[in-house]
């Protein structure tokens, strides 16, 4: 099996990569930051390295004309790569909120859109996009973030729609917080207190058995991790001013947790 990872340098992505290549699958491995990209899988046989700023059509464009070329016809891509930035309604940057919808929204739809052809004339391939607990939950503090997530959620559910006559699924993954970098920018940031008001934090490894586990075996159209995540989050999309009126106690959770280690 061939799978395009994004964000495979760090994080979900890389933990993705790794599950993946000791399976025996051949890995793209994109990522904007080539130089940590190499340094960590140039010496995977199973791992092709490939630079890739998910932001741009024409990146994407090129890739896919170079797989093609190459042989690599991709049966599954995973939609890894995201970015946060904290801020709430008018003290955002217009730079973050360019950035977040550029590269988790955009990024999603541009890569989706790229491989698809290529799965239509197979009649076949799986699109894996990862959003997060944040589709369903509009988080305020991390606002912009929220809504690029809750977009790819429906995109991921249009592209379904889109693609599943010819034999592709899309599946949206919804992981709540998760032990990365981008975790560690959010600790003790009273912006992004409600990312901790849950129990725990999952691991990256965690979520890439989902992905390659579930995921691929069963192909749903949404998936969230933990489960029970999913079942709030959309009761609090059904009733949002029920969700707005529990924000401070779970605030006040959330802060507590900043010096957790279940975080």
């Amino acid at each position: 099996m061939k799978i395009l990872v994004t964000g495979a340098a760090n994080g979900i992505g890389a933990a993705i990569t790794a599950a993946a290549a000791r399976r025996g699958d051949t890995v793209i491995a994109a990522d904007l930051d080539k130089l940590k990209l190499s340094e960590r899988w140039n010496d995977n046989r199973n791992v092709i390295c490939e630079r890739l700023d998910v932001s741009s059509a024409e990146d994407w464009a090129a890739l896919a004309e170079r797989l093609n070329h190459a042989g690599h016809a991709i049966d599954v891509l995973v939609n890894v790569a995201g970015v946060l930035r904290s801020g709430k309604t008018g003290e955002l940057s217009p730079r973050d909120v360019h950035l977040m919808l550029d590269v988790n929204t955009k990024g999603v739809i541009f890569g989706a859109n790229a491989v698809a052809p290529g799965m239509i004339l197979r009649r076949s391939g799986h699109i894996i996009n990862i959003g997060s607990t944040a589709s369903l939950f509009a988080t305020p503090g991390t606002t912009v973030y929220a809504a690029s997530k809750f977009a790819v959620r429906g995109f991921s559910i249009a592209a379904a729609g889109d693609l599943g006559r010819y034999g592709i699924a899309v599946t949206l993954v919804g992981p709540g917080p998760v032990k990365t970098d981008m975790l560690e920018q959010q600790r003790g940031d009273p912006n992004a207190s409600l990312t901790f008001s849950g129990k725990r934090a999952l691991t990256p490894e965690e979520v890439a058995e989902a992905v390659l586990g579930p995921v691929l075996k069963t192909r749903p159209l949404e998936i969230y991790l933990p489960g029970k995540d999913g079942i709030l989050g959309k009761i609090s999309t059904v009733l949002p001013r029920f969700f707005l009126s529990q924000l401070d106690s779970a605030r006040r959770r959330g802060e507590k947790n900043f010096s957790s280690s279940a975080f």
